[in-house]
């Protein structure tokens, strides 16, 4: 790697722990500058704004993680499997990488970085698993939009949960079992 790149890779990383321990509206490329410990300037030679740092950051790691995810969920036949494989992942990058997956989770919502046309991959991964579980008579026919959602809401209230309540645990993993459980349960309607 070189220099430029991983200035470049400071410069994310801060802005991810940044931005997962304050939010993105209270952080300025200024501060991030002085996490990385080079100029705003420098800052700028990689990014033309804060609003495409976030957007760039985003998009990587996100990206990697719903391919994480569907890398996890091809190596099991059935539905059950799959969404317990993907909710032991989720849980796992919670525990380990908390800022990360706190980024992911604020970054998501900011409208004014996120263009009209980006196609989120998480989504269509569930939408494509539900289906044909769907497909293949494992769950009853249902809304799959709909039932995506539960299960994302799933797993993810309970992530915001963990990050801001303090008689929560603080790792995800030992819930990872219930949350398995319960995600099978909302796409059988039960």
């Amino acid at each position: 790697m070189n220099k430029a790149q991983d200035t470049k890779e400071r410069i994310g990383r801060a802005a991810i722990g940044l931005i997962a321990g304050r939010g993105a509206d209270a952080v300025s490329m200024r501060d991030i500058a002085r996490i990385v410990g080079v100029t705003e300037a420098a800052i700028y030679r990689h990014f033309p704004g804060k609003d495409a740092l976030v957007w760039e950051v985003f998009t990587t790691h996100y990206d990697i993680f719903a391919a994480r995810l569907d890398a996890v969920q091809a190596t099991h036949p059935k539905l059950n499997d799959k969404l317990t494989a993907m909710v032991e992942t989720c849980c796992e990058a919670f525990d380990t990488d908390r800022d990360l997956f706190t980024f992911l989770l604020l970054a998501q919502h900011i409208q004014r970085v996120r263009p009209q046309d980006y196609n989120a991959a998480l989504p269509a991964l569930l939408h494509s698993i539900i289906s044909k579980a769907i497909e293949n008579g494992e769950i009853p026919p249902q809304d799959v939009e709909l039932s995506a959602a539960m299960v994302t809401g799933c797993v993810l209230q309970s992530a915001i949960y963990c990050l801001y309540h303090k008689d929560q645990p603080k790792t995800m993993s030992p819930l990872s079992t219930a949350l398995s459980a319960a995600c099978l349960r909302i796409v059988q309607g039960v």
